[in-house]
Protein backbone atom coordinates (compact mmCIF):
# COMPACT_ATOMS: atom_id res chain seq x y z
CA UNK A 1 0.00 0.00 0.00
CA UNK A 2 1.29 3.71 -0.60
CA UNK A 3 0.29 6.37 0.94
CA UNK A 4 0.76 10.65 0.14
CA UNK A 5 1.30 13.19 2.71
CA UNK A 6 0.79 16.91 0.82
CA UNK A 7 1.11 19.04 3.27
CA UNK A 8 3.48 22.29 3.10
CA UNK A 9 3.85 22.40 7.04
CA UNK A 10 6.72 20.00 7.54
CA UNK A 11 5.20 19.81 11.69
CA UNK A 12 1.89 18.27 10.18
CA UNK A 13 3.16 15.99 7.69
CA UNK A 14 6.02 14.85 10.40
CA UNK A 15 3.46 14.14 13.12
CA UNK A 16 0.77 12.57 10.35
CA UNK A 17 4.22 10.05 9.43
CA UNK A 18 4.54 9.15 13.15
CA UNK A 19 0.79 8.33 13.91
CA UNK A 20 0.46 6.59 10.55
CA UNK A 21 3.59 4.64 11.52
CA UNK A 22 1.84 4.04 15.16
CA UNK A 23 -0.93 2.38 13.19
CA UNK A 24 1.00 0.33 10.47
CA UNK A 25 3.16 -1.28 13.84
CA UNK A 26 -0.22 -1.79 15.74
CA UNK A 27 -2.29 -3.37 12.83
CA UNK A 28 1.33 -5.18 11.32
CA UNK A 29 0.66 -2.93 8.41
CA UNK A 30 2.80 -3.06 5.71
CA UNK A 31 2.70 0.57 3.91
CA UNK A 32 5.18 3.09 2.09
CA UNK A 33 4.97 6.58 2.51
CA UNK A 34 5.69 10.00 0.51
CA UNK A 35 5.73 13.25 1.78
CA UNK A 36 5.31 16.39 -0.57
CA UNK A 37 5.18 20.05 0.89
CA UNK A 38 3.19 21.17 -2.03
CA UNK A 39 0.51 20.55 -4.43
CA UNK A 40 2.64 20.87 -7.31
CA UNK A 41 5.41 19.04 -6.31
CA UNK A 42 2.79 16.03 -5.69
CA UNK A 43 1.89 16.07 -8.86
CA UNK A 44 5.29 16.68 -10.84
CA UNK A 45 5.89 12.99 -9.00
CA UNK A 46 1.93 12.33 -9.49
CA UNK A 47 0.56 8.73 -11.46
CA UNK A 48 -2.65 7.51 -11.80
CA UNK A 49 -3.45 4.66 -9.86
CA UNK A 50 -0.07 5.05 -7.84
CA UNK A 51 -1.54 5.58 -4.19
CA UNK A 52 -3.66 4.10 -2.16
CA UNK A 53 -4.43 6.60 0.36
CA UNK A 54 -3.92 10.36 -0.14
CA UNK A 55 -3.76 12.89 2.52
CA UNK A 56 -3.78 16.08 1.41
CA UNK A 57 -3.80 19.62 3.46
CA UNK A 58 -6.63 22.02 2.03
CA UNK A 59 -4.66 25.55 2.38
CA UNK A 60 -1.54 25.17 0.81
CA UNK A 61 0.71 28.78 -0.76
CA UNK A 62 -0.13 28.41 -4.45
CA UNK A 63 -2.38 25.59 -5.33
CA UNK A 64 -4.55 24.77 -2.48
CA UNK A 65 -5.24 21.02 -1.71
CA UNK A 66 -9.03 21.36 -3.45
CA UNK A 67 -7.54 22.43 -6.81
CA UNK A 68 -5.05 19.24 -6.63
CA UNK A 69 -7.52 16.69 -5.40
CA UNK A 70 -9.74 17.85 -9.06
CA UNK A 71 -6.17 17.04 -10.87
CA UNK A 72 -6.01 13.68 -9.22
CA UNK A 73 -9.46 12.88 -10.12
CA UNK A 74 -8.85 13.41 -13.78
CA UNK A 75 -6.86 10.60 -14.03
CA UNK A 76 -7.68 8.47 -10.99
CA UNK A 77 -11.06 7.92 -9.54
CA UNK A 78 -10.43 5.11 -7.15
CA UNK A 79 -7.62 6.90 -4.71
CA UNK A 80 -8.58 7.61 -1.17
CA UNK A 81 -8.68 11.51 -0.55
CA UNK A 82 -8.66 12.34 3.10
CA UNK A 83 -8.37 16.28 3.29
CA UNK A 84 -6.97 17.84 6.28
CA UNK A 85 -7.77 21.42 7.19
CA UNK A 86 -8.10 23.86 10.02
CA UNK A 87 -11.36 25.04 8.80
CA UNK A 88 -14.82 23.43 7.52
CA UNK A 89 -15.27 26.48 4.57
CA UNK A 90 -14.56 23.83 2.28
CA UNK A 91 -16.36 20.62 3.09
CA UNK A 92 -18.69 20.74 0.65
CA UNK A 93 -16.24 21.32 -1.97
CA UNK A 94 -14.18 18.42 -0.75
CA UNK A 95 -17.05 15.98 -0.76
CA UNK A 96 -17.69 17.21 -4.26
CA UNK A 97 -14.88 15.16 -6.15
CA UNK A 98 -15.45 12.13 -3.71
CA UNK A 99 -12.82 12.42 -0.86
CA UNK A 100 -12.68 9.80 1.76
CA UNK A 101 -13.18 11.85 4.60
CA UNK A 102 -12.40 15.61 6.03
CA UNK A 103 -9.99 15.78 9.06
CA UNK A 104 -9.60 18.76 11.24
CA UNK A 105 -6.05 20.14 11.84
CA UNK A 106 -4.40 19.52 14.34
CA UNK A 107 -5.23 15.57 13.34
CA UNK A 108 -5.86 13.64 16.60
CA UNK A 109 -4.70 10.49 16.67
CA UNK A 110 -7.60 8.70 17.38
CA UNK A 111 -9.43 10.29 14.46
CA UNK A 112 -6.92 9.14 12.39
CA UNK A 113 -7.11 5.39 13.88
CA UNK A 114 -10.55 5.70 13.29
CA UNK A 115 -10.07 6.77 9.54
CA UNK A 116 -7.61 4.21 8.64
CA UNK A 117 -9.73 1.31 10.49
CA UNK A 118 -12.69 2.45 8.44
CA UNK A 119 -10.58 2.29 5.31
CA UNK A 120 -9.04 -1.24 6.01
CA UNK A 121 -13.02 -2.70 6.72
CA UNK A 122 -14.85 -1.14 3.77
CA UNK A 123 -11.92 -0.88 1.22
CA UNK A 124 -10.54 -4.41 1.02
CA UNK A 125 -10.19 -4.24 -3.23
CA UNK A 126 -8.05 -1.83 -2.51
CA UNK A 127 -5.20 -4.00 -0.65
CA UNK A 128 -5.44 -6.66 -3.16
CA UNK A 129 -2.78 -8.29 -5.89
CA UNK A 130 -2.66 -5.22 -8.78
CA UNK A 131 -2.04 -5.28 -12.38
CA UNK A 132 0.78 -2.99 -14.14
CA UNK A 133 0.67 -1.92 -17.43
CA UNK A 134 1.24 0.81 -19.79
CA UNK A 135 -0.96 2.13 -22.57
CA UNK A 136 -0.27 5.05 -24.43
CA UNK A 137 2.74 5.73 -22.84
CA UNK A 138 0.52 5.93 -19.41
CA UNK A 139 1.40 3.31 -16.60
CA UNK A 140 -1.91 1.66 -15.23
CA UNK A 141 -2.40 -0.07 -11.88
CA UNK A 142 -5.74 -1.82 -11.68
CA UNK A 143 -6.10 -3.85 -8.27
CA UNK A 144 -7.69 -7.05 -9.46
CA UNK A 145 -10.65 -7.21 -8.19
CA UNK A 146 -11.27 -4.30 -10.50
CA UNK A 147 -11.05 -6.30 -13.99
CA UNK A 148 -13.77 -7.28 -15.66
CA UNK A 149 -12.24 -9.53 -18.75
CA UNK A 150 -9.13 -9.35 -20.76
CA UNK A 151 -8.83 -10.78 -24.82
CA UNK A 152 -6.49 -10.86 -26.98
CA UNK A 153 -7.10 -7.65 -29.56
CA UNK A 154 -5.06 -8.17 -31.99
CA UNK A 155 -0.98 -10.10 -32.35
CA UNK A 156 1.06 -9.41 -28.84
CA UNK A 157 -1.76 -6.74 -27.65
CA UNK A 158 -4.64 -7.23 -25.34
CA UNK A 159 -8.06 -5.15 -24.35
CA UNK A 160 -7.90 -5.09 -20.64
CA UNK A 161 -11.52 -3.62 -19.32
CA UNK A 162 -12.28 -2.69 -15.41
CA UNK A 163 -15.30 -2.27 -13.87
CA UNK A 164 -15.33 1.42 -14.53
CA UNK A 165 -16.27 0.68 -18.03
CA UNK A 166 -12.64 1.78 -19.66
CA UNK A 167 -10.66 -0.69 -21.84
CA UNK A 168 -7.29 -0.29 -21.98
CA UNK A 169 -5.16 -1.74 -25.05
CA UNK A 170 -1.58 -3.15 -23.78
CA UNK A 171 0.92 -4.58 -25.87
CA UNK A 172 1.29 -8.03 -23.77
CA UNK A 173 0.49 -11.42 -25.28
CA UNK A 174 -2.20 -13.85 -23.75
CA UNK A 175 -0.01 -16.21 -22.26
CA UNK A 176 1.83 -13.42 -20.02
CA UNK A 177 -1.35 -12.36 -18.38
CA UNK A 178 -2.53 -16.01 -17.46
CA UNK A 179 0.21 -16.22 -16.14
CA UNK A 180 -0.01 -13.54 -13.49
CA UNK A 181 -3.87 -13.74 -13.46
CA UNK A 182 -4.36 -17.71 -13.77
CA UNK A 183 -3.36 -17.66 -9.92
CA UNK A 184 -6.06 -15.92 -8.42
CA UNK A 185 -9.36 -18.29 -8.90
CA UNK A 186 -11.62 -15.12 -9.16
CA UNK A 187 -10.36 -15.31 -12.73
CA UNK A 188 -11.65 -17.62 -15.35
CA UNK A 189 -10.51 -18.27 -19.28
CA UNK A 190 -13.78 -19.05 -21.27
CA UNK A 191 -12.24 -19.38 -24.45
CA UNK A 192 -8.87 -18.96 -26.03
CA UNK A 193 -7.88 -16.12 -25.91
CA UNK A 194 -10.74 -14.45 -23.24
CA UNK A 195 -10.28 -14.42 -19.49
CA UNK A 196 -13.33 -13.13 -17.50
CA UNK A 197 -13.71 -12.39 -13.80
CA UNK A 198 -16.38 -14.77 -12.03
CA UNK A 199 -17.74 -11.81 -9.94
CA UNK A 200 -18.80 -9.63 -12.46
CA UNK A 201 -20.50 -13.06 -14.82
CA UNK A 202 -24.08 -12.34 -14.93
CA UNK A 203 -25.05 -15.54 -16.97
CA UNK A 204 -23.39 -18.59 -18.89
CA UNK A 205 -25.95 -20.02 -21.07
CA UNK A 206 -26.12 -21.62 -24.74
CA UNK A 207 -22.10 -21.36 -24.99
CA UNK A 208 -22.73 -17.20 -24.53
CA UNK A 209 -21.18 -15.81 -21.17
CA UNK A 210 -22.68 -12.14 -20.42
CA UNK A 211 -21.21 -9.81 -18.34
CA UNK A 212 -22.69 -7.05 -15.69
CA UNK A 213 -21.14 -4.88 -17.90
CA UNK A 214 -23.17 -6.07 -20.60
CA UNK A 215 -20.30 -7.59 -22.85
CA UNK A 216 -20.69 -11.16 -23.79
CA UNK A 217 -18.46 -13.28 -25.56
CA UNK A 218 -18.69 -17.13 -26.30
CA UNK A 219 -17.15 -19.35 -24.21
CA UNK A 220 -15.54 -23.09 -25.50
CA UNK A 221 -18.48 -25.38 -26.51
CA UNK A 222 -17.53 -28.26 -25.30
CA UNK A 223 -16.82 -27.01 -21.89
CA UNK A 224 -19.69 -24.82 -21.71
CA UNK A 225 -21.70 -26.99 -18.88
CA UNK A 226 -18.14 -27.22 -16.80
CA UNK A 227 -17.45 -23.59 -17.43
CA UNK A 228 -21.31 -22.89 -16.27
CA UNK A 229 -20.88 -24.99 -13.15
CA UNK A 230 -17.38 -23.48 -11.78
CA UNK A 231 -19.03 -20.11 -11.74
CA UNK A 232 -22.07 -21.18 -9.96
CA UNK A 233 -19.54 -22.97 -7.60
CA UNK A 234 -17.25 -19.56 -7.13
CA UNK A 235 -20.62 -17.58 -6.32
CA UNK A 236 -21.91 -20.07 -3.61
CA UNK A 237 -18.99 -20.51 -1.95
CA UNK A 238 -18.42 -16.69 -1.71
CA UNK A 239 -22.19 -16.31 -0.34
CA UNK A 240 -20.89 -19.14 2.15
CA UNK A 241 -17.96 -17.52 3.02
CA UNK A 242 -19.82 -14.37 3.36
CA UNK A 243 -22.96 -15.72 5.50
CA UNK A 244 -19.93 -17.53 7.95
CA UNK A 245 -18.62 -14.70 8.68
CA UNK A 246 -21.58 -13.31 9.63
CA UNK A 247 -22.48 -16.04 11.78
CA UNK A 248 -25.25 -17.61 9.34
CA UNK A 249 -25.01 -20.99 8.37
CA UNK A 250 -26.85 -22.91 5.38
Amino acid sequence: MNIAIVDDLSSESDKLKDILNEYAAINRLDFSLDIFKSGEEFLDNFSAFSYTIIFMDIYMQEMTGIETAKKVRETDTTSLIVFLTTSGDHMADAFSIHAYDYVEKPAAKEKLFHVMDDILHNHTTLFSNKLSFNTDGHDYIIPYPDIVSVETAKRNYLNIADISGAVYLTRMTFSTILKELGTDNRFLQINRNILVNLEQIKSINEGICTLKSGSSFSVYSKKAKELEQKWQNYIFSNIRKNNHERGIHL
